[in-house]
């Protein structure tokens, strides 16, 4: 494990051999842009787009984001064009040529939406409580929650979750509750279900780069275990199943920007 940008760096490009195409995919929060009190605040810095894009215009890259929010909502932040979307944690994903939709996620979204409007209704009750309706889930974050209400916030949560016939899970992040179906799917089978699709339509290979900072990103680490390069970011998951640890979103920004100036000086873009 190394946490020298320069080194993974060279690692990645090294692997881009022979025609080798890359598919990097990356977290959105923690990770492209800094974490914010408010998620709606999480503005992705001008000088990472800017990499992104020149990566992305490469026919030999492949880019993506696979986020816990909306698709929507990730291509307005990213702005990034010919992205893979990938939002609700991998239930729904778009891109050149691919769209897919988990089928319990639309079996589910009805009741989504209901629990969204209830726990919208019963927010207010409880300052900083911030509830967001997803097209496949439901948010509820606690971030400006007092420490003394926090445990309220779960409780409430739970008890709209929890009845009969709903097949639902909850799982917390980072100062969030996610409630999503209980489908059987996450980050780390739809990082495999992008790389499936990219290697059905070409012959060439196709080295394959992570980059997360959330629980829910040691799936997709899982998953790619001995076959790809993957990269936690900070230390709020100590025992990451991720072979290599950067210190922050800067540290990504500089990580992406030795791998495209190593592409375009090596001719791989």
């Amino acid at each position: 494990m190394t946490n020298d940008v320069t080194c993974i760096a060279r690692d990645v490009l090294g692997r881009m051999t022979d025609g080798t195409h890359l598919l990097l995919l990356t977290d959105y929060d923690g990770t492209l842009a800094p974490i914010t009190p408010d998620p709606a605040a999480a503005r992705l810095p001008d000088a990472t787009r800017d990499v992104l894009r020149s990566l992305a215009r490469s026919p030999r890259v492949h880019f993506g984001v696979v986020s816990g929010r909306d698709v929507d909502d990730l291509r307005g932040l990213v702005a990034v064009s010919g992205a893979i979307y990938a939002g609700c944690y991998g239930l729904d994903i778009q891109g050149p040529g691919m769209r897919f939709v988990h089928p319990e996620a639309l079996a589910q979204r009805a009741t989504l939406m209901a629990i969204g409007r209830e726990l919208s209704q019963q927010a207010p009750a409880v300052p900083g409580m911030r509830v967001e309706s997803k097209q496949f889930g439901v948010a509820v974050h606690y971030r400006q929650v007092a420490p003394d209400q926090v445990r309220r916030v779960e409780t409430e949560t739970a008890r709209v979750v929890d009845r009969d016939g709903r097949r639902l899970k909850l799982f917390h992040g980072l100062q969030v509750i996610e409630i999503q179906p209980r489908a059987g799917w996450t980050k780390g089978d739809c990082v495999l279900w992008i790389r499936e699709q990219l290697r059905a339509r070409s012959d060439s290979g196709l080295a394959v780069v992570y980059i997360g900072d959330d629980w829910s990103d040691e799936d997709a680490f899982q998953a790619l275990l001995g076959d790809g390069v993957t990269i936690g970011v900070g230390n709020l998951i100590p025992a990451s199943r991720a072979g290599h640890r950067v210190a922050d979103v800067d540290a990504v920004r500089r990580f992406l920007t030795a791998l495209a100036d190593g592409a375009l000086r090596e001719g791989r873009a």
